[in-house]
């Protein structure tokens, strides 16, 4: 996959933001997973089994990942995504 590379004043091409937004929502997913293996282990402690972990980063994504009043993420957030998994 061809990488676009990106003006630090420019806007990001559509396609750029469906790069960004393809790789935001892999990730939030991967670590989702990952955070539900883990409360699973984490269910047959004594002290944590009712840590809840994916309630704690959806929490912290509520705050972090911005949104526009149409739904769609905030360009500064896409540009921040797009920069980190297709570095130029």
């Amino acid at each position: 996959m061809p990488v676009i590379y990106l003006n630090e004043r420019r806007h990001l091409t559509k396609e750029q933001k469906e790069m960004a937004k393809v790789a935001l929502e892999n990730e939030v997913n991967e670590i989702m997973a990952d955070l539900e293996i883990m409360e699973e282990e984490l269910d047959k402690t004594a002290m944590f089994g009712e840590l809840d972990l994916r309630g704690i980063a959806s929490e912290y994504l509520k705050q972090r990942v911005k949104k526009n009043t149409d739904g769609s993420y905030d360009e500064e957030l896409l540009k921040r995504v797009y920069r980190w998994y297709f570095q130029e």
